[in-house]
């Protein structure tokens, strides 16, 4: 199928890679639902803990959506919300009317920065887990299950390093917690057992790494300042996004791991990684 008759969609997509990611499918002639807790800029969900309000909403992506001319379906999304979670993605499919590709990139949030394991709400750790793995898989089911009846789709789960390497930055410089590792370790082989379920019904599925992102929140929230510091922008990640969504997925491995500035740097998007002895 050409691009310019496809749809997607975008999981998170008020601001960071979610935001960027949704309109690189724009620009490359998708049309694109997305959700988000943040409906308008400036409601209560953009407010860091100290009062900041960060960038961004599910109508500003939209409006940047449609001015390139394409559809934006906008659906209201809090992934600790479980009985929302299913009907989004219907909303999506009824909105578009169907979908091609989806990019689950959403994750939980919560106050502050990362937080050293026992300095951790035991509330936390609970959404922690149930956002960024169990919420992921009950999107997923209806998004396969579409794809299935349509014969075929791409799925690109948004991953970290955080969950695949042993990060040696302590908390506060650019090092994770516990339970995003844990979640996201978890989340990582989402992609290769559905590559290897349902490979043979049309479905492809990746994982992508981001790698350290100068993201609105990473730049204004003082606990993520060093994820910034060493962060490329989002929207080159989202090209890359784009690429596997696309090229990509005729070429590369189904159920494989890729890490979004690699992808980057071989597009001519970032510079080639300096050389070593």
């Amino acid at each position: 199928m050409r691009a310019e008759n496809q749809t997607a969609l975008v999981t998170g997509a008020s601001r960071g890679i979610g935001r960027a990611t949704a309109i690189a499918l724009a620009q490359a002639g998708f049309d694109v639902a997305i959700t988000a807790r943040t409906v308008i800029d400036g409601d209560p969900t953009s407010l860091t803990d100290d009062g900041m309000v960060l960038p961004g909403s599910l109508a500003s992506t939209a409006a940047e959506i449609e001015s390139l001319g394409r559809r934006a379906v906008q659906i209201p999304l809090d992934l600790l919300d479980r009985d929302a979670l299913v009907p989004a993605v219907e909303s999506a499919i009824s909105g578009l009317g169907h979908l091609d590709v989806v990019v689950n990139n959403a994750i939980f949030v919560s106050g502050g920065g990362p937080k050293y394991f026992l300095d951790t709400d035991p509330e936390d750790l609970i959404n922690q887990m149930w956002g960024d793995l169990t919420a992921q898989l009950l999107l997923l089911q209806p998004q396969v299950a579409h794809m299935i009846t349509r014969g075929g789709g791409t799925v690109i789960n948004i991953g970290s390093g955080s969950g695949k390497w042993k990060l040696k930055f302590p908390i506060g410089q650019g090092g994770p917690q516990l339970a995003y590792c844990a979640s996201k370790a978890g989340f990582h082989r989402a992609a290769d057992r559905l590559a290897f379920e349902y490979g043979d019904q049309g479905i492809i599925a990746f994982t992508v790494d981001p790698g350290f992102v100068a993201t609105e929140r990473t730049k204004m929230v003082t606990e993520l300042g060093e994820i910034a510091a060493r962060g490329v922008e989002p929207s080159i990640v989202g090209e890359a996004i784009v690429w596997l969504a696309t090229k990509g997925a005729t070429t590369e491995k189904n159920g494989s791991y890729h890490e979004a500035q690699a992808i980057a740097r071989n597009l001519g998007l970032l510079p080639p990684l300096p050389e070593t002895d």
